[in-house]
């Protein structure tokens, strides 16, 4: 089956990063390279590591760069993905209407 992307970057911030014992809490947002749209970028929220790895996978990530950039977004409380192939299917929440 051949899925519609979208290229973009995707930031991943670790959103409660300070309360390191607390359940991780990431906020996603993707930004597309073309046809950018402006205003405010809604995001998607995440709740726990295996949350964060599953929908990495999920969106074409194989599991050990998944949990590469999970390490990274851990050590650096936030990341940034440039050139990620976005499936179109995940892209309402990363849009404003």
């Amino acid at each position: 089956m051949n899925m519609s992307t979208i290229e973009g970057t995707l930031d991943i911030r670790w959103e409660n990063g300070s309360q390191p014992t607390a359940t991780p809490q990431y906020k996603l947002i993707f930004s597309r390279y073309k046809n950018h749209k402006d205003g405010g970028q809604p995001s998607k929220l995440l709740v726990g590591k295996d949350a964060l790895e599953g929908y990495l996978i999920e969106i074409g990530f194989q599991p050990e760069i998944a949990q590469g950039w999970i390490q990274q977004v851990h050590e650096k409380h936030g990341v940034s993905i440039l050139n990620v192939m976005m499936p179109e299917g995940e892209m309402a929440v990363y849009e404003a209407a």
